[in-house]
């Protein structure tokens, strides 16, 4: 892969971490982010692997484009939350590939999905959410020999895809404020701490031992949760959608190829799960809302106990 494209990634990631979570912290949480994102560095260095690159084509750009449509369609008109909606679209591709027996529909369709998580607040237009689904779809075929079996990789290209199209939407005066973060209670932080680690140990299992794949292993529990959660939420005195997203988002870091995690995998999940759950509850942009954001952080999560790993004696 040229350079230039391995840099502009591990610049929107750098611009993701410090807006999410090292602006605007206290010191001593400044201080735990800052060793924390060098563990980051150390990890991306040694596995953000880039190969040859491959121009954009038709397929991909239009199947993302569909992925936004379908998840804003569907939340806007109140059908779905935008969890279910998103779920829903990655089965529906897992489903389609596995009959049609093509590849690379899935993943499109998944990318997209996370470009149309954007909430209106930011890019109200759903005509914006659209191109940023297709821009989604051409940046991930420039990015398909890289960054192989990470977890995170398709939200991430959907981040930078979003963040792009809002740098545009701003030059018209399109980008709106952003949207509000959710205050979890400490009931629901007891549950983000089981989801993110619930959630990554599921999604590798069903990826790997029951041979679903990582798009279906992430996607069809999250609808299953997506779509449940509300009904058990009352009785637990708990808001059902901030944990369906935290289900959602720490099954990305599920989706790590087991090559990956090596020797002791449900031990590395374990760690990337808690830790995703630490950037959950830090999470603080300065723009809430884009779409592509919890797939960043699971590549961040990911990425980060990768390095710790490098660092320590084996």
């Amino acid at each position: 892969m040229p350079r230039p494209l391995a840099l502009l990634m591990a610049a929107v990631l750098a611009i993701f971490y410090l807006d999410a979570f090292v602006i605007g912290a206290s010191g001593p949480e400044v201080v735990a982010f800052i060793l924390l994102g060098v563990l980051t560095v150390v990890g991306f260095r040694q596995h953000a692997d880039h190969g040859p690159h491959r121009w954009p084509a038709v397929l991909p750009i239009v199947l993302g484009a569909l992925g936004a449509t379908a998840v804003q369609a569907l939340s806007r008109a109140e059908l779905m939350t935008m969890v279910s909606a998103t779920a829903l679209v990655g089965c529906l591709g897992a489903l389609l590939e596995r009959r049609s027996g093509a590849m690379s529909l899935a993943a499109p369709l998944y990318c997209g999905a996370f470009a149309g998580m954007t909430s209106k607040l930011v890019l109200h237009h759903p005509g914006w959410l659209v191109l940023a689904g297709a821009l989604a779809g051409a940046v991930l075929t420039l990015l398909s020999n890289s960054w192989g079996g990470i977890g995170g990789k398709l939200g991430t290209t959907a981040f930078l895809s979003v963040f792009g199209i809002c740098g545009l939407a701003w030059t018209f005066g399109a980008l709106g404020a952003g949207a509000p973060l959710h205050a979890y209670s400490a009931a629901e932080r007891l549950g983000v701490v089981i989801a993110a680690v619930a959630s990554p140990l599921l999604t590798h299992w069903l990826s790997e031992r029951c041979a679903l794949g990582p798009i279906q292993g992430s996607a069809l529990p999250s609808l299953l949760v997506g779509l449940l959660l509300p009904l058990l939420a009352a009785p637990l005195g708990i808001t059902p959608q901030p944990l369906a997203v935290v289900w959602l988002g720490s099954s990305f870091v599920g989706m790590t190829a087991h090559e990956r995690l090596g020797r002791h995998p449900q031990a590395m999940l374990i760690a990337m799960g808690l830790l995703f759950a630490l950037f959950s509850l830090s999470f603080e942009p300065r723009l809430a809302g884009i779409g592509g954001d919890l797939g960043a952080t699971a590549a961040v999560s990911v990425f980060t106990v990768l390095g710790a790993r490098r660092l320590l004696p084996s």
